[in-house]
């Protein structure tokens, strides 16, 4: 009996063997395919909402409160007035002088001197006695307001003609008082007139009120004498106040009240002689201009210039380090020094 061929049994043997190989191959691929454990899910938190943060508003800057023009205290939104008023002797006791918010000295003809009270936050209800304007209170006045009153009594034909054509509302509301002797006789009740129409409300002036370090360092003067013509006005600083004198004599009013003042503004002025005005003996003082200055408040002192740049324009006081003279609230009187 004959048996297989070799060669085909060699090819049977190959044939078995790769069937096997490929049998073992596709188990381990299956093994390999079977899927492994499925990771959990990490919890997730849900996202939080973000709001934009609302920028803060910038602080406004902090307004300086603000103060009167005149006094220097609380603002009062209301009429300026000056009175125009005597200063010799026969005139006295004057009366509602303590109660002005700024006094004024100019020098008048003879040397003598007359006083321009302003009013703006006090209305007394008798003030005087009142006399004649002069141009020097033309060219002043102004400076606290854009139509300010005068209260005078009478004035030449130059002058009467220069007030018409100025800004200033002339008051003529006055009555005699038969006890006192003319022309010192003149009064006024300022609380009767300072609603009339065509005064106007008071502006800035120039002068700058409240508290400065610069005063720390002045030169301590708590007596001080100022002459304008031929009177002297005297000052003495005592209890937060200064109590005013007129050639020795203490300065009071008709009711024995002290006139007290809170600054001495000494202007340095040029007077020369008026010639808008009838007489030929009259001056006025230049107060446009710059000149130097002198102020006293609290006891000490500073010196430096004043300027003004027109009739209605403010007037600046800068110590002589160019530093802006700051002033005490309250009373004021302003000497026209020359």
């Amino acid at each position: 009996m004959t048996g297989p061929k070799p060669t085909t049994h060699r090819l049977r043997r190959a044939a078995v063997v790769l069937g096997l190989g490929m049998t073992l191959a596709a188990a381990g691929c299956a093994g390999s395919d079977k899927p492994g454990p499925t990771p959990s899910a990490r919890p997730t938190s849900p996202s939080a909402s973000v709001t934009p943060a609302t920028p803060k508003p910038k602080p406004s800057p902090t307004k300086a409160a603000a103060y009167d023009p005149l006094s220097g205290g609380r603002k009062v939104d209301g009429p300026v007035v000056g009175v125009k008023i005597d200063n010799v002797a026969a005139a006295r006791p004057q009366a509602g002088v303590y109660q002005a918010d700024m006094v004024v000295v100019e020098r008048v003809e003879g040397n003598l001197t007359r006083l321009l009270a302003i009013y703006h936050t006090k209305w007394p209800k008798r003030v005087g006695p009142v006399r004649s304007a002069r141009n020097t209170d033309i060219e002043f006045l102004p400076m606290f307001s854009k139509s300010p009153g005068l209260v005078f009594s009478g004035a030449n034909g130059k002058v009467a003609r220069q007030l018409q054509k100025s800004p200033i509302r002339t008051i003529p509301r006055l009555t005699r008082d038969s006890s006192r002797v003319a022309p010192h006789n003149v009064f006024v009740n300022l609380d009767s007139v300072r609603n009339l129409k065509g005064i106007g409300k008071q502006q800035p002036v120039g002068f700058a009120f409240g508290k400065s370090r610069q005063w720390a360092s002045a030169a301590r003067d708590g007596s001080v004498t100022i002459p304008v013509g031929v009177d002297r006005f005297g000052f003495r600083y005592r209890n937060g106040h200064y109590r005013g004198t007129w050639n020795g004599k203490a300065q009071v009013d008709e009711h024995g009240t002290p006139v007290t003042v809170d600054n001495i503004v000494d202007l340095k002025v040029n007077y020369r002689k008026d010639t808008r005005t009838t007489s030929n003996k009259s001056y006025v003082a230049q107060t446009v201009g710059k000149g130097s200055v002198v102020v006293f408040s609290g006891g000490r002192k500073i010196t430096g210039t004043w300027q003004r740049h027109s009739t209605t324009g403010r007037m600046s006081l800068k110590s002589s380090g160019g530093r802006t003279i700051t002033l005490a609230p309250g009373h004021t009187w302003i000497m026209l020094d020359g």
